[in-house]
C-alpha cells in the first residue's frame, strides 16, 4: 500500500505540473517554477484526500473545483479577474479533459484505472493527451492569426494575369535594389511563363550562408483590403523551391502594407469597384 500512496503522489504532482505548464503556454503568461512545484506538490497533497471523502459525488467535484481554483490562484500572478479568470477556465477545462482521456483510453485498451499498473504508468497517457490538446489549440490559433493576415490579390506580368492569395509576413525583409520582393512557389510561378517573362537571379542570406532564387519583375501588384484596391508598380516575385504556406499563396511584403507605399512606389492606391 506504501508504493500505491507513492504512485499517487509522484502521477499527480507531475500530472498538476503538467496541466500547470499546459496551461500558462497556452496564455502565454510567464511564471515562477517553484510556484508551480509548490502547487504541484499541494494538488499532489489534496489528490491523496479525496478517495478518503465519503459523500456525495456532487459535492466531491465540487470540492475538486475549487481545489483546482486554488492551485491556479497560488500558481501566479494575475493582472486582472479577467486574467485570472481565462487562466482558471483553461486548467480545470485541461484537467477534466484530460481525466476523460485517460478513462477512455484505459477503457479502449481494457485496463483497470485504479490498478497500481495503471496508476504507475498514468504519467505517459497524461503527457501524450495534454501535448496533443496543446498542439491542436495554438495550431488553431496560429491559423486564426495567419489567415487575419491574408488578402487577394493579383500579379501581372506582360498581359498574364494570376490571382492568388497573399500573407503579410513581417519577417520577409527581401528587396531587389529598390524593389519589395513578395515570394511564391514554383507551382504558382508556372502560370506566368505564358508571358515569357524575362528571369533574374537575386541573391539573400541565411542562417546557413548565402542562397539565391528565380524571380521577375511584375508589371502590377494589387492587393485588395477591405475595399480597397492597392496597386504597385514596382514588386519583384520571388520563387521559392517549394509552396510557400497553407491556406495562401504569396508572401507578401510588409513594406506594402504601408498607406502611403502605393505612391512611394509609382502606383496608386484606390477603391475597389
Amino acid at each position: 500500500m506504501t508504493v500505491y500512496i507513492e504512485y499517487v503522489l509522484i502521477d499527480n504532482f507531475v500530472i498538476d505540473w503538467l496541466l500547470l505548464k499546459a496551461t500558462f503556454s497556452l496564455t502565454h503568461k510567464s511564471v515562477k517554477k517553484w510556484r508551480l512545484l509548490v502547487c504541484s506538490v499541494l494538488g499532489a497533497v489534496i489528490a491523496l484526500i479525496f478517495p478518503l471523502i465519503d459523500t456525495l459525488s456532487l459535492i466531491v467535484t465540487l470540492l475538486k473545483i475549487c481545489a483546482g481554483l486554488l492551485i491556479i490562484v497560488l500558481a501566479a500572478d494575475y493582472s486582472g479577474f479577467k486574467d485570472f479568470y481565462v487562466n482558471a477556465v483553461i486548467f480545470l477545462g485541461l484537467t477534466f479533459a484530460l481525466g476523460g482521456a485517460i478513462t477512455g483510453i484505459y477503457s479502449i485498451l481494457g485496463l483497470n484505472a485504479s490498478s497500481e499498473f495503471s496508476i504507475a504508468v498514468m504519467i505517459v497517457p497524461a503527457y501524450l493527451v495534454l501535448k496533443g490538446i496543446t498542439s491542436v489549440v495554438k495550431y488553431v490559433y496560429r491559423r486564426k492569426d495567419v489567415l487575419s493576415k491574408v488578402y487577394p490579390c493579383e500579379m501581372e506580368i506582360n498581359g498574364v494575369a494570376v490571382k492568388a492569395q497573399g500573407f503579410f509576413d513581417t519577417g520577409n525583409a527581401l528587396y531587389d535594389e529598390d524593389a519589395p520582393v513578395i515570394i511564391c512557389g514554383k507551382d504558382l510561378a508556372a502560370k506566368f511563363m505564358a508571358g515569357f517573362p524575362k528571369m533574374k537571379r537575386i541573391y539573400f542570406s541565411t542562417v546557413s550562408g548565402q542562397d539565391k532564387m528565380f524571380a521577375f519583375k511584375l508589371d502590377s501588384l494589387k492587393i485588395y483590403i477591405g475595399d480597397k484596391q492597392n496597386i504597385f508598380n514596382n514588386v519583384t516575385l520571388g520563387v521559392a523551391k517549394k509552396n510557400v504556406g497553407v491556406g495562401y499563396d504569396v508572401i507578401l511584403h510588409p513594406a506594402l502594407m504601408e498607406e502611403n507605399h502605393a505612391q512611394k512606389n509609382d502606383g496608386k492606391t484606390e477603391k475597389a469597384s
